[in-house]
């Protein structure tokens, strides 16, 4: 879900979402109010343009005083991309701090928000989202979303919208893709398969043919891996009404892809080991594991590495359930606005700004920093066109591979409230996947474990 999760450099262990659930227990509760009572918007501020009147923008600040605003955020070049956001706005100025991505991170928000120095806006991760706003620590946008900004952002603005309410601008959408050795496939006569059905025979026919061999690798250190692909199949394990919440991790959908990767670890057809260890990732460097299942933000993380691997590696879209192509998400991050802001014009047109803005996007695509594919299709367009692909991927274009697999993304998605806690409930049946362990016991203890904390919480919830 989060970037950091990634490997640091080639042969170093990668960092498990889970560290994150534990880091945010231990930050402290500030005491959960329901989602739908959090604090609406202050509604704008003087030299405001807003959604509505005709604006372009979701708000844009019109002052002439300069109005200064403090951004945290642990992407890569964030920096530059604030410095050119500062060369060509003369009446808003942006500090930024950089700060670690995931549990370090998340707990340094928290604290400031205690504090009451928090940032103006900062880097939330879609799943850490409902946290920040069930906290009532940041403000709904809605009045802002206007149509023109609701047509940019697509399939990403659900990610930011609960009980009906919009409470970030979102940066990315992040289908979740096959990565593959194309290599390795030539080698052992493999076609890249387009169905389950179809990836299930190829990791049996590969499993025989060299026992040594593995289509496919499991994260057992990574429980969040299973909710793309239970998106995928048609779940919704979060949803929300006017007053509750409803969690279903364990329908038929989400249980046909435990029973699904059951069979196939069980069967040995795949790898299954913690993605934190190096023998994670030196399985994927010595071409044991043929491909791993990650979303568009991948293909950075590949080429720093794997470099020895250049032009052995490829994308391609997931293997579907049927004959409709489904895709689902993993990862991706918003821009939401403190609640406390001064001026939230001026916060929201910086928010979009980074969003949207070509500028904006092409600095922070520089140096193959970054293979995020933004909400924006415009944006898009300016990621592909910035991020070098000729060398590392021969030329295959991964972005067209990204944005056809997001116009099949789900719309109905969401998440909810305690979601690190969940995680970090599921992490212990999750990490015995590998070793007799069962799916189906990482649904249902995620299930039980929300409902219990959600309700503990004060909140409305029930299965279903």
């Amino acid at each position: 879900m989060l970037d950091s999760h990634r490997p640091a450099s080639p042969g170093t262990a990668r960092i498990s979402r889970r560290s994150r659930s534990k880091a945010l227990a231990a930050a402290g509760a500030i005491g959960l109010a329901t989602v739908l009572a959090a604090c609406s918007s202050s509604g704008g501020s003087a030299g405001t343009t807003a959604a509505g009147s005709g604006a372009g923008a979701a708000a844009t600040y019109t002052g002439s005083a300069v109005v200064n605003l403090s951004f945290w955020s642990w992407t890569l070049n964030s920096q530059a991309v604030v410095d050119e956001f500062n060369k060509t706005h003369s009446n808003i100025h942006v500090t930024f701090t950089k700060i670690t991505g995931g549990p370090a991170g998340y707990s340094k928000m928290f604290d400031a928000f205690k504090a009451g120095n928090a940032p103006d806006v900062f880097n939330c991760e879609y799943d850490m989202l409902p946290e920040f706003v069930s906290e009532g620590l940041v403000q709904d946008i809605s009045q802002y979303v206007n149509p023109q900004l609701q047509s940019e952002l697509g399939a990403a603005l659900p990610l930011t919208t609960l009980g009906g309410k919009t409470w970030a601008i979102p940066y990315d959408v992040e289908p979740t893709e096959l990565w593959y050795r194309a290599d390795l496939f030539k080698k052992y006569d493999l076609a890249v398969p387009t169905t389950w059905a179809q990836f299930q025979t190829e990791a049996q026919q590969l499993a025989k043919a060299d026992p040594s061999a593995k289509l496919a690798a499991v994260p057992t250190d990574d429980p969040l891996w299973l909710a793309s692909l239970a998106e995928q199949a048609g779940a919704q394990w979060f949803s929300s009404t006017s007053s509750s919440w409803k969690v279903n991790l364990t329908d038929a959908n989400s249980e046909k892809v435990a029973s699904y990767w059951q069979g196939l670890v069980d069967a040995k057809d795949v790898y299954a080991a913690p993605s934190g260890s190096p023998q994670y990732t030196a399985a994927f460097t010595n071409g044991q594991v043929l491909s791993m299942i990650e979303p568009t933000y991948e293909g950075a993380y590949l080429k720093s590495s794997y470099p020895k691997e250049a032009g052995d590696w490829a994308a391609a879209p997931l293997p579907s359930w049927g004959s409709t192509a489904m895709e689902s998400t993993e990862g991706g991050s918003s821009y939401p606005v403190n609640k406390s802001t001064k001026n939230t014009a001026a916060a929201l047109e910086f928010a979009e700004w980074l969003s949207t803005n070509s500028d904006a996007i092409s600095t922070r695509m520089q140096g193959g920093k970054s293979s995020a594919l933004p909400a924006d299709a415009t944006a898009g367009q300016t990621a592909e066109s910035s991020f070098d692909k000729s060398f590392y991927y021969q030329g295959q274009d991964i972005f067209s591979v990204a944005n056809s697999a997001a116009s099949t993304v789900s719309k109905i998605w969401s998440w909810g409230p305690q979601v690190p806690g969940m995680d970090s409930a599921m992490a212990t049946p999750m990490g015995q996947t590998g070793s007799g362990g069962k799916f189906s016991a990482v649904l249902s203890t995620g299930q039980s474990q929300v409902l219990q904390l959600l309700q503990s919480a004060g909140l409305s919830a029930s299965a279903g």
